[in-house]
């Protein structure tokens, strides 16, 4: 959720606010009922940022042969040499 508060409220408590973000609230600031702003956390826990934090690699496909990256390295390595495919 996001917490709506004017440029004033803000300047009042700018540590306060600042500790809010920090602990994962989302602040937008507000200029006679229209936002004009927003502040959000850039949360590093477990050394990974914000919103990737809680994303994880789900298990490998079983059918899967080979690693897709080697599939898209060999690709781009052909593309730069300027070979064909199929030759």
């Amino acid at each position: 959720m996001s917490k709506e508060l004017t440029v004033a409220e803000l300047a009042a408590d700018l540590q306060g606010h600042v500790a809010e973000v920090k602990s994962g609230e989302t602040l937008t600031i507000v200029e006679e009922g229209k936002p004009i702003a927003t502040i959000a956390p850039t949360i590093i826990r477990q050394g990974v940022r914000y919103p990737f934090r809680n994303f994880s690699f789900g298990e490998r496909p079983k059918n899967l042969r080979s690693d897709p990256a080697d599939i898209i390295i060999e690709e781009r390595e052909r593309e730069r040499s300027g070979k064909k495919y199929g030759v």
